[in-house]
């Protein structure tokens, strides 16, 4: 490029060694100055990629504390709400048996299961007096019902006649007495009759018998 004319008369600012750079903007740059961002990209790069993401995993970022929780400006905590997986939920298992499942064993007993104890059955005393009255026309009549009881191991017996009409053939006896009822009933089991009465003023014995005609030797 020419250079251009001046009216000023050259002075040493105008004298420029062709050898030393002429701007220190424009000086070439070196190899290893070129280099050096690279470099710096490569190492730095995951260096700091490994920092940010053991900071997310430890929760050492700022604002989020150390337990996992997020503190906002204002101060406030949010807890992240962490959902359950479905292998995590409770089950409850056949094994386990409630209250209401339970059964009660053959060995487990009830108040009404306790057995009760039954009073002995009284047994007749055959020496027991009877005495048989026959109240039919019918002779020798009272003399079989005797014989018939004394068959039946009765040691007591008497036979007479009974002045009076009964509905039919009766038992009687004359106290209220577990043991002389018992016989009572015993005799007129022997004899085949039905009635059996409690009272004092017929039984002229412990054990008296009426015969009717109902009466079947």
């Amino acid at each position: 490029m020419p250079q251009a004319s001046s009216q000023y008369p050259p002075d040493e600012f105008d004298l420029v060694d062709s050898s030393s750079p002429r701007s220190p903007h424009r000086a070439p740059k070196s190899l290893a100055r070129r280099l050096v961002p690279f470099l710096a990209a490569i190492i730095l790069g995951p260096l700091l990629a490994y920092f940010i993401v053991t900071a997310i995993s430890t929760g050492d970022l700022p604002g989020m504390g150390g337990d996992g929780t997020t503190t906002q400006q204002n101060g406030d905590t949010v807890t992240p709400t962490v959902e359950p997986d479905d292998d995590d939920e409770d089950t409850s298992t056949d094994d386990e048996a409630s209250p209401d499942d339970e059964t009660t064993t053959d060995d487990e007993t009830t108040p009404d299961d306790e057995p009760t104890t039954e009073e002995p059955a009284v047994e007749p005393d055959l020496g027991t007096r009877v005495m048989v009255l026959n109240s039919t026309s019918t002779g020798g009549l009272a003399g079989r019902a005797r014989d018939t009881l004394e068959a039946a191991g009765w040691t007591n017996v008497a036979t007479g006649n009974f002045s009076g009409t009964l509905p039919a053939s009766t038992v009687f006896y004359a106290e209220d007495d577990d043991e002389l009822e018992a016989s009572a009933r015993a005799v007129a089991e022997e004899l085949g009759i039905t009635n059996v009465e409690l009272d004092a003023a017929r039984a002229t014995d412990p054990i008296t018998v009426v015969l009717e005609a109902d009466f079947t030797p």
